[in-house]
Parts: structure tokens; sequence; C-alpha cells
């Protein structure tokens, strides 16, 4: 593992090389309520830690989520990838600085801008570089992977999450983890591969950096 990335030989992280799948996108734009409730789950975490970052306290934290995801509902049909290196998740966090520019106003008792103006500011806020800041990205990828994981921990017992955990996340050696949970090493790969298999039906590409 390398500045928090998955490098481990023939584990493929499921963010490399996509942006959100448009599978996945494509059913929320089709108003799917499970899909939607799927992009939530997995996004809303990453939302709230752009908004602490930002100074806010736990209770403004979920009043930005929430005007972020209403923005989101409002504006996916928007959302395309028309250029090398857009990603859903620098579509999001634009919409989250957008959300956060309206917090302060507010705090500040400045009026926000009704609505077209407030879409032609936030075509001015630059989408973050994607190498802008390596050591963050890697943060927020973890904190997906993370995320997502916890939302199939309930299909796997304890044993083949630990093994893909300390294997994947941990970025320990297969034949440690297997002596630790007393498996075999055979059992600590088919364990990673089920997991993996299982991630990439549930959100299918869904982790981009």
């Amino acid at each position: 593992m390398r500045g928090g990335i998955v490098t481990e030989p023939n584990v493929i992280p499921y963010e490399s090389n996509h942006s959100t799948s448009l599978g996945l996108l494509e059913r929320v734009k089709a108003k799917d309520a499970a899909a939607w409730e799927q992009m939530v789950s997995l996004y809303a975490p990453l939302v709230d830690h752009w908004s602490v970052k930002a100074g806010l306290q736990d209770a403004d934290v979920a009043d930005v989520r929430q005007e972020v995801f209403l923005a989101v509902a409002r504006k996916i049909a928007d959302f395309h990838r028309d250029r090398a290196g857009d990603t859903f998740r620098g579509w999001l966090r634009r919409i989250t600085q957008h959300k956060l520019c309206d917090h302060w106003r507010k705090q500040r008792g400045v009026p926000v801008p009704a609505s077209a103006a407030a879409q032609e500011e936030m075509r001015h806020i630059p989408a973050p570089a994607a190498d802008a800041d390596e050591a963050t990205t890697a943060e927020e990828t973890q904190l997906l992977y993370r995320r997502a994981l916890e939302l199939v921990l309930r299909d796997f017992e304890d044993t083949s999450w630990q093994a893909f955990w300390r294997v994947v996340i941990d970025g320990q050696k297969p034949r440690d983890v297997a002596g630790e949970l007393k498996i075999s090493a055979n059992a600590v790969y088919l364990a990673k591969a089920r997991v993996l298999a299982r991630l990439r039906e549930e959100f299918a590409g869904a982790i981009e950096g």
C-alpha cells in the first residue's frame, strides 16, 4: 500500500480509471430510489468530511449535507464527463463548496444568491485538480472505500471480513493474515476475491480518484 492507496498485485481497486458507475448514475437519473439511497449512503460521509474540514459544527454539517444532496437530486441530469479528469467526486465537491459558501453567507447575514445566479457562481468554483493534493485524494478514496465496505459487511462472516480488511486495507501479507486468523492462505485469497466481487457488484466503479 502506498499513500493509503491499494497497490498490492492482483488487487484492482474499483476506483482506478473510472468515474462513478454510469449504471448507478443512470439509475439515479431515472429516479431509482434504491440507487439514490446507495449513492447517498456512500457519499454522505465524504460530504460531512469536507464540511468538518471547513470548520462546521455537527448541527451545521447535517444542514449542509441535506442542502448538498437536494442540489444533487436537482442537478444530477447535468452531470457529464465531458473532459478528461471529470469525476462525480469532483462534481460533488464543487456542489459542497457552493453550499458551504451559502452557509457562511447566512452566518454573516449576507443574502444567498438567487438560483440562476447561484448556478452561474458554481460554474466558476474550480474543481480540485486530480493531482493537486495526493494525500488528500488518498484520504478521501480510503474514506469511500471503508464506507463501501461497511455497507456490505453484513454479507460476510467475520473471518472473511477480517481477511479482506487486513490484506487490502491494512496492507498485510496474506500468509501473515492466514497465520493470525488460523486459516489457510488460500482461504485468505478466496475471502479477498469474494469481498471485491461483492463491492464491484454493489458499487460498480463508484469510488474514483
